[in-house]
């Protein structure tokens, strides 16, 4: 089903979708863009080309409160945080971390212990991808095509956007996108060369220009496998860098966490709380014990993991070429370029 918007009446479609549960979307900040919840429909702004963050907290919070307790007091004094979710819709997401939301599936989802927050969070939510403005050239920093991803694709989204002129073209890819789409009466159905409009669209995309290098996973993989021991090339790729961790938290893929109490007058809060394999302490154990005390092994490990241990164990590439990690590191350290240096080591 497809459905056509004037651009104008954005707010028209955020105040029906605000109506029907949660909605998050692209807010304009100091900064930049970045997800928020919508408290008024006129906050929605598509003229974006990406957030400085990725909209990974929609299903993995930064801060989330799991249990409240007493100390001093028995297991029963303690209480659960249940979850209550309304139906949410995550709107304007751009199709290389509309992959990232599978990559994390892995973890959160599918590979034997479901976690119960990020699973309910994912069935409650609509996913609106939106692609790319073609006739924009790509930032300098995003290689997403080397990963297979294109500028303008829908899969992995419940409803796709497509910019026409002045409109916004909505196709449905999934059921629930299909259904959502059919109760929004008051929107226009999208015309014959509407449609026609947008298939050439999601086809342009596929050849739409980013940083590009050819990489199969199982190369990469033994490239950094036979690198690992290699102490000069990554002390070499990481000798600028802060351990300031910034790539970590914007990264869409990046899922580590610490569960931390906090106590405060024999109230007690249990909570999870994002970490980076970048922090210096990360893997400080409690003998006092730190197995990687040195910058290099920390870029390492966050390099082979994405690019080598996630594809041993998963079969894929635990990276979409957003560019964010890049693109915010105050010291420019390039993961792609870290890439394209292995693969010639």
């Amino acid at each position: 089903m497809l459905k056509k918007i004037s651009i104008n009446k954005i707010s028209e479609l955020a105040a029906a979708l605000m109506g029907k549960g949660l909605l998050l979307a692209p807010v304009k900040e100091n900064s930049g863009y970045n997800f928020a919840e919508i408290k008024n429909p006129s906050q929605v702004d598509l003229d974006f080309h990406n957030t400085i963050a990725s909209p990974k907290a929609a299903f993995f919070p930064h801060k989330e409160d799991f249990i409240k307790y007493e100390t001093g007091k028995p297991m029963g004094a303690v209480s659960v945080i249940g979850l209550n979710l309304p139906p949410t819709f995550l709107f304007g997401v751009r199709p290389c971390d509309v992959k990232s939301f599978g990559i994390m599936d892995i973890h959160f989802n599918a590979s034997g212990i479901i976690d119960p927050y990020w699973k309910q969070r994912r069935e409650v939510t609509t996913i609106f991808g939106y692609a790319f403005d073609l006739e924009k050239p790509a930032e300098k920093e995003e290689f997403y095509q080397t990963l297979g991803i294109g500028a303008a694709d829908p899969e992995d989204s419940d409803v796709f956007m497509v910019k026409k002129g002045e409109d916004l073209l909505l196709d449905s890819v999934t059921a629930k996108g299909e259904k959502l789409l059919a109760e929004l009466k008051n929107f226009a159905e999208g015309k014959v060369t509407d449609k026609k409009y947008y298939d050439e669209y999601i086809k342009k995309g596929r050849e739409y220009k980013t940083r590009s290098m050819c990489l199969e996973p199982e190369a990469i993989t033994k490239k950094l496998e036979d690198l690992f021991h290699n102490t000069d090339f990554w002390m070499g790729v990481s000798s600028a860098c802060l351990s300031c961790g910034i790539c970590t938290f914007v990264c869409p893929t990046c899922y580590c966490f610490d569960i931390c109490d906090d106590t405060l007058f024999g109230q007690g809060t249990r909570r999870r709380v994002w970490d980076a394999c970048m922090f210096t302490d990360f893997t400080l154990e409690a003998s006092g014990h730190n197995p990687r005390t040195h910058v290099y092994q920390r870029l390492r490990q966050k390099v082979c993991h994405k690019y080598s241990f996630h594809v041993r164990k998963y079969g894929v590439i635990s990276c979409v070429g957003c560019g964010r990690c890049t693109k915010h590191c105050p010291v420019n350290i390039d993961i792609y370029s870290i890439i394209e240096d292995a693969m010639k080591a």
